[in-house]
């Protein structure tokens, strides 16, 4: 091969690993709590699911994604067992995972079958797992993942067939986590957006947005009693159009102060 033509080759080659590797990367600063079913009484469905825990743990954290603690994902996995089941009550699942900031929620359950148990040296784990978006209270993606190992004892197969199922899992729903994630990005995040100050001033946010260049569109959803909430489709990631709307709303005289922030939802006052 020609030298030239050998360089445009390895160059080639170069770009498309660039290309993939860019677009199987998590967007920037989002935030999953891992929760699990709770309830079960078996010892080794315990186990099951703190194997099953840290293998998803370590995945996803080598991805880059930013986990909510393990005590704060307990507490919310009691809390979701306790209250709801999430699938038929998905609003009620996607605010379990903005009271702790997460803009994903995984909710895991596993099942565990021990292969011959009188010898106690095999076991058969199956992991299935939804991913809510806790903004829109919808699922993005549901898969499921099983594997089989053989170890010393019973408790040293659980834990090798659970980790092995854990990341089977977690690959599949990566997968579709960052699919997910890139379209939004094509298409625009949605945010939303409440303030609260005076009604002629609220009346003013519309061409504030029109006039950033990080919205493609925005439309007022609610207004009345000194209260304006807007769903806004940026172009950014929601920190870049927070200084923007910053800037903007200084250049006309207003004063914005974040008062809270969940996920996608940001709350304000206008002063």
């Amino acid at each position: 091969m020609q030298p030239i033509l050998l360089a445009i080759f390895f160059l080639s080659m170069f770009c498309t690993t660039l290309s993939s590797a860019a677009s199987s990367k998590p967007a920037d600063g989002e935030r999953l709590l891992l929760i699990h079913a709770t309830g079960n009484p078996l010892k080794k469905e315990s186990a099951t699911q703190s194997a099953v825990y840290e293998s998803m743990i370590e995945f996803l954290t080598d991805r880059g994604y930013r986990i909510v603690d393990k005590t704060s994902a307990e507490q919310a996995s009691i809390q979701v067992s306790a209250t709801h089941d999430i699938d038929p009550l998905l609003n009620k699942a996607a605010a379990v995972g903005l009271n702790f900031l997460a803009e994903y929620t995984i909710h895991f359950r596993t099942s565990t079958i021990v292969k011959d148990p009188d010898k106690g040296n095999g076991a058969l784990v199956r992991v299935s797992a939804k991913i809510v978006d806790n903004t829109g209270a919808r699922i993005i993606t549901a898969k499921i993942a099983e594997a089989s190992s053989t170890g010393h004892n019973t408790e040293d197969a659980i834990e090798k067939a659970a980790r092995a199922a854990g990341r089977k899992l977690t690959q599949l729903l990566s997968k579709g986590l960052e699919n997910y994630i890139a379209q939004t990005g094509i298409e625009g995040r949605t945010v939303t957006m409440v303030f609260e100050g005076k009604n002629e001033t609220l009346a003013s946010l519309t061409s504030l947005f029109e006039k950033s260049p990080t919205v493609a569109a925005v439309r007022e959803i609610e207004t009345g009693g000194n209260k304006a909430t807007f769903e806004v489709i940026c172009k950014v990631r929601r920190d870049q159009l927070e200084r923007d709307l910053f800037r903007l709303a200084s250049k006309q005289g207003l004063s914005l102060q974040k008062i809270r922030s969940e996920g996608n939802r940001s709350t304000w006052k206008i002063r």
